[in-house]
């Protein structure tokens, strides 16, 4: 893992590359966590899907510590971003980002600016961006007595129309405006003039006043963007983009051979992004509106059986609806606008399966979640498990634990929890790790209060957390007896005997062949007389084969011989 730091008068920015798993990198970031020299602080997450209990606490007792420091955290990974803001922590998600969180200020413009080193960078964004409804203007330091190749070299190489210019060009949608060499490129009222003027920063063109004339010109709808180079052309015109609501981004200074540019933008404190190339060009791509795609359910179930093949895991059963929904976000995420494509690409990159398959994994629950359902399981269930030497309880689709917890909250105001072990899968590893962590809310802790007394709870719901700089972990009492792992309800056999199972509102996203395998899964995962107790949402499914109503209201049943 890679922690590396710029500290500014403004601002203090960590960009962290690596899960932190090791000892040793997260004492490198804990030694990064610090308020700096500014009144800001930005952390960027690059690759961690899911953080380590100590880092996320670290990140709590500094925002709790810090309360003069303006946090700002960037995350690449959706899963994470959820992480965060299940935590109450702000974040923002710059690179899987899902439909229903798409910008919603619409981009019109992208202008680029760089000098020495620039080239290669132009070029690979140009190649990789997508076609959207925008225009895009190019201002790169060139001698003033040799021609510009770059136009030349840029049609071989992308979608968008390269206009050769002359002054009075009229601006459309879908081109690239290179500013030529001994003139600077301004745009007024949709049309481009050509200037001769003096050089500004030593420059002619000068990214300064392109960025300036295209601020005024769109407004919010530009998206200004600085790449390597030396000297310090562009930084006075952050101001203006910054009044006008444009974004700014930069390419990481330590990307750069010729860094002056970026890092002299960067130390203004008006920069709004920092990113590698890599990520400048996801984020780039990302917020240029894609199409809808177009998914039939011949195509679905051919693509469900491939994933089936190949890697092992059986969705052929899900819901079509659900799934066309999510596979559509994905696709979106990834910028790929053709369903045949994103077919190919799913079976040659494992990453993006698992993306996928992170999408199709549902995290949805919340402490005594129903709360009648656990005074039934209380008061009917656990009850008649107390004769019971030794009690073993699965909770299947244990999302991000709180079912478990609960389930381990009311073994113990039983006195049952010291003779009791629950079990707690899900398919999603992520969402488990995050269950192990056991850090919570505070918020979450407070607006469970009132399930947890309407389950049958009568005693201080908070004692049963410990709870500091503003947030609340499971105590260790509890936790010792979940044992948290991932599993799949799909493809995977009985692994234990178990006197209670709990499957709340999982089957709901099966159809009934599906429901049916993973209800025979239970039945042979039960005791002798155990309990089943599925959701409420699960209206389809009354009476399981194997089974007998034994609390119809509440969705127990009992398994029978």
């Amino acid at each position: 893992m890679n922690v590396h730091t710029i500290d500014t008068r403004k601002s203090y920015h960590i960009s962290v590359q690596g899960n932190m798993h090791l000892p040793a990198d997260r004492d490198a970031f804990f030694s990064a966590l610090k308020p700096g020299n500014g009144k800001e602080l930005e952390i960027t997450f690059f690759d961690a899907r899911i953080l380590p209990a100590d880092v996320i606490t670290a990140i709590l007792s500094f925002i709790a510590s810090n309360p003069e420091i303006r946090l700002k955290i960037n995350v690449f990974h959706r899963y994470l971003g959820s992480c965060f803001y299940r935590l109450g922590i702000t974040c923002h998600i710059l690179q899987q980002h899902s439909l229903e969180y798409r910008e919603t200020k619409k981009v019109k413009a992208i202008a680029l600016g760089g000098s020495a080193g620039s080239l290669d960078k132009i070029m690979s964004i140009m190649a990789k961006l997508p076609d959207g409804d925008i225009s895009v203007f190019i201002v790169q330091h060139v001698l003033e007595n040799e021609p510009n190749y770059l136009g030349e070299i840029l049609e071989r190489s992308t979608g968008y129309k390269v206009v050769h210019l002359v002054n009075n060009t009229p601006v459309k949608p879908r081109c690239v405006y290179i500013a030529p060499p001994a003139h600077h490129l301004v745009v007024e009222n949709k049309k481009i003039r050509l200037s001769a003027d003096a050089k500004m920063n030593f420059a002619r063109p000068s990214i300064q006043v392109t960025f300036e004339s295209l601020a005024r010109e769109y407004k919010d709808g530009l998206i200004a963007v600085m790449l390597c180079g030396y000297g310090d052309d562009g930084s006075k015109a952050l101001p203006l983009l910054k009044e006008s609501g444009a974004t700014t981004i930069i390419e990481d200074p330590q990307d750069c051979d010729a860094r002056d540019l970026p890092l002299n933008a960067w130390k203004t404190g008006l920069v709004d992004y920092k990113f590698p190339l890599p990520e400048l060009i996801a984020y780039l791509a990302r917020i240029i509106e894609p199409q809808t795609p177009e998914i039939g359910e011949v195509e679905l179930k051919r693509f469900f059986q491939g994933l089936h093949e190949h890697y092992g895991y059986d969705y052929r059963h899900y819901n079509v609806q659900s799934a066309t929904r999510r596979i559509a976000r994905v696709m979106a995420d990834n910028h790929i606008y053709s369903f045949r494509r994103f077919e190919e690409f799913v079976m040659q990159d494992r990453d993006l399966f698992e993306n996928l398959f992170l999408e199709c994994s549902i995290n949805v629950t919340d402490f005594f979640r129903n709360p009648l359902t656990f005074l039934a399981v209380r008061k009917k269930v656990l009850t008649y498990l107390d004769s019971f030497p030794h009690i073993k309880i699965w909770s299947a689709g244990c999302s991000t634990g709180q079912e478990a917890v609960t389930l381990a909250i009311m073994l113990d105001e039983l006195g049952i929890l010291h003779k009791s072990q629950i079990y707690a899968s899900d398919i999603n590893p992520y969402v488990v790790e995050e269950a192990q962590n056991g850090i919570y809310s505070v918020e979450m802790i407070e607006n469970s209060r009132e399930n947890y007394k309407t389950a049958g709870g009568s005693a201080d719901f908070e004692n049963y957390f410990s709870i500091r700089d503003g947030y609340a972990s499971v105590k260790p009492y509890l936790k010792d007896r979940i044992l948290y792992f991932q599993h799949s309800l799909l493809n995977k056999g009985v692994f234990n005997e178990f006197h209670l199972v709990l499957c709340r509102n999982v089957l709901i996203y099966f159809d009934q062949t599906l429901q049916n395998a993973v209800l025979d899964l239970f039945f042979r995962s039960l005791d002798m007389n155990g309990f089943l107790v599925l959701g409420e949402s699960e209206s389809i499914v009354s009476y399981p084969i194997g089974f007998q109503a034994f609390d119809k209201q509440n969705k127990v049943f009992k398994k029978i011989i």
